[in-house]
């Protein structure tokens, strides 16, 4: 009887034991095909091989003819094509060199969910070295747009690329790329929050060391995860820039809470809670040199770093008088000037351009280039503002600040981005400060 349960308990974890597809071997071109291979070389004749050691030196291999060897890694640039066989071993293709590279979908066959990154550095491709390949907007999707460019990827033998440049008008890239252009890592789920840097780092187009730098980040900065982690790089959003990008994977840490801040004026976060107003308290969290992490009622933002005090900040002021500009005002420059040209009126070389204003007893009127702007009396943050018959607000007020036109007091920032300068006018928006100078 007992032999019989110990018979049944190894039937029974043969069934329960999770088995794999994966493990099973593969085989083309009559060899095994392992994880991570790419191709397969032989050689015409007996050659030496080398390889660069960590001191410096050299070694060599003599392979022998028409033995066969793997490839795993290759390089393509100025015009030359270079195998990497395994322990180190490099080789450029000339006519001694025969080599087949695996087809795409066997080599994927290998992953669960296989990421594409292209590793091409000829010129004339259309493609960057290092780019992450994700179809994107696909026709039929539940997130497709008509207006957005359409990116197709498929895998075969080789990689079947589609690409379409809204607003759809004449005929779309339809190309084959070969599969020794693509090195294939783990595509691993990852959590979407948000990281912060724990060194300077740079934010690449792709997630390998050579791709294409987007931007420079400092010690501090805050990413947002996107909820991918391949070939040792996150895939991240920077909430400044709104650049996707990539950064190794040991470059970001955690967010950590650290004290309590106060909003110093009205800003705009968007997601659950759209905008925080001055004495909001919140969590800090990080910061560089310009943006800083917070966290309010549970929710990340990333927010100016010179919108944040230590304290509870002052009151917000309160504009009564001098909104418009000052009598003594006689000229704007802007992409065009604008001169006076008569009480309360500026005036340019074109009928579309101009500014005109006014005040009431309960409004400041305001109208550039056609676009009228009425401040309800006071203004402060939170007042209402009539932008072109839609409802805005004030968001903020700042008590100094400094553009390349000069440093204005008590700026007014509309719900829109806009901003004001008391006696001067429109400043421009706060992405884009227009007003170059005045006299």
């Amino acid at each position: 009887m007992k032999k019989y349960f110990i018979l049944l308990l190894v039937v029974l974890a043969s069934l329960l034991s999770p088995t794999s597809s994966k493990a099973a071997e593969v085989k083309w071109d009559g060899a095994q095909v392992v994880k991570g291979q790419a191709g397969k070389m032989t050689f015409t004749k007996d050659v030496k091989v080398y390889k660069k050691n960590t001191d410096g030196s050299f070694s060599s291999l003599t392979v022998k003819r028409n033995n066969y060897f793997r490839v795993y890694d290759i390089e393509k640039y100025d015009n030359k094509i270079f195998y990497w066989m395994s322990s180190g071993y490099r080789v450029q293709a000339t006519n001694l060199v025969v080599f087949k590279e695996v087809p795409l979908d066997i080599r994927a066959y290998f992953y669960d969910n296989p990421g594409l990154i292209y590793i091409n550095r000829q010129d004339g491709k259309p493609l960057g070295y290092g780019d992450h390949l994700l179809s994107k907007n696909i026709p039929g999707s539940a997130d497709y747009n008509p207006y957005n460019d359409v990116v197709q990827f498929k895998i075969g033998k080789k990689l079947y690329y589609y690409f379409y440049a809204a607003p759809f008008e004449g005929n779309p890239l339809e190309v084959y790329i070969d599969s020794s252009d693509i090195r294939i890592a783990e595509a691993t789920p990852h959590v979407k929050d948000y990281y912060t840097l724990n060194a300077d780092a740079q934010l690449l187009s792709g997630p390998m060391t050579g791709a294409r730098v987007l931007e420079q980040a400092s010690k501090g900065a805050a990413f947002e995860l996107l909820g991918i982690e391949i070939n040792g790089y996150h895939m991240v959003k920077s909430p400044t820039t709104w650049r996707h990008g990539y950064i190794p994977v040991k470059a970001l840490q955690p967010a950590q809470k650290q004290d309590k801040r106060f909003i110093r004026y009205g800003v705009y976060v968007g997601g659950k809670h759209g905008e925080l107003k001055r004495f909001d308290e919140v969590t800090f969290l990080s910061e560089d040199t310009t943006t800083a992490l917070i966290e309010f009622k549970g929710e990340k933002y990333t927010v100016p770093k010179k919108a944040l005090a230590t304290i509870r900040p002052n009151e917000a002021p309160v504009i009564t008088s001098g909104f418009l500009p000052s009598d003594t005002l006689q000229q704007l420059t802007y992409n065009t000037v604008y001169t006076k040209t008569g009480n309360q009126r500026f005036d340019t070389d074109y009928d579309f351009q101009y500014i005109t204003y006014h005040e009431t007893d309960q409004a400041f009127y305001y109208e550039k280039d056609g676009t009228q702007y009425i401040f309800e009396k006071p203004i402060t943050e939170g007042s209402k503002v009539t932008i072109r018959d839609r409802n805005e607000f004030v968001r903020a007020i700042h008590y100094t600040l400094t553009t390349p036109a000069g440093t204005f007091n008590n700026v007014v920032e509309t719900s829109t981005s806009i901003l004001y300068a008391p006696g001067y006018g429109e400043l421009g928006s706060a992405y884009d400060l227009q007003l170059r100078s005045f006299k």
